[in-house]
């Protein structure tokens, strides 16, 4: 077989391992095959793991950083809301760098979805809403917890939204 053949039928398979249009195994044996063991370059995949770690540990910081803002300094609270919109965009950044590798993704769909809570509480607790619409918007997030939850099969999403509504009815019980 010709060398620009081979390499056409590598960068295919190279292609649908990417993609996941055919299992991994088959891919590896495949690639193996014509390139009569060689394989892949394994060394870029390893940098490229280590920075998925290292972002996806940064984005489960967000949280416990958020609520040593929010509840134990004296910042004032436009700066605090501004930290964390900051932190929400990183995080549906994340989302977007590990939806494409499938590796890490439900770290930043968790962040996003308390920090959206702890924004949308705050903001309440600052502007003194009314507990009627503190209830329908908390209300909302968590039935939007449980909608995506279900769509896309997370269920810790389902499981967070069905505690969360419990302890807000509760909290709401006990006032």
């Amino acid at each position: 077989m010709n060398k620009q053949r081979k390499e056409t039928i590598i960068q295919e398979i190279g292609y649908w391992k990417r993609n996941r249009l055919l299992p991994e195994q088959y891919c590896d044996y495949l690639l193996a095959l014509y390139t009569e063991g060689e394989g892949e370059e394994q060394p870029a995949k390893g940098k490229g793991k280590l920075f998925s770690i290292f972002f996806a540990c940064l984005i489960s910081l967000f949280v416990p950083i958020t609520f040593l803002v929010i509840y134990f300094t004296e910042m004032p609270v436009h700066l605090q809301m501004l930290l964390v919109t900051f932190f929400v965009l990183l995080s549906l950044f994340g989302y977007f760098v590990f939806r494409k590798e499938q590796s890490f993704i439900h770290i930043p769909v968790f962040v996003i979805a308390l920090l959206v809570l702890i924004f949308s509480i705050k903001s309440l607790e600052v502007l003194s809403f009314q507990l009627p619409l503190t209830f329908i918007i908390i209300t909302f997030q968590i039935l939007m917890w449980f909608t995506i939850g279900y769509m896309k099969k997370w269920y810790y999403l389902n499981i967070s939204a069905i505690i969360m509504m419990i302890i807000f009815v509760a909290n709401i019980i006990l006032m």
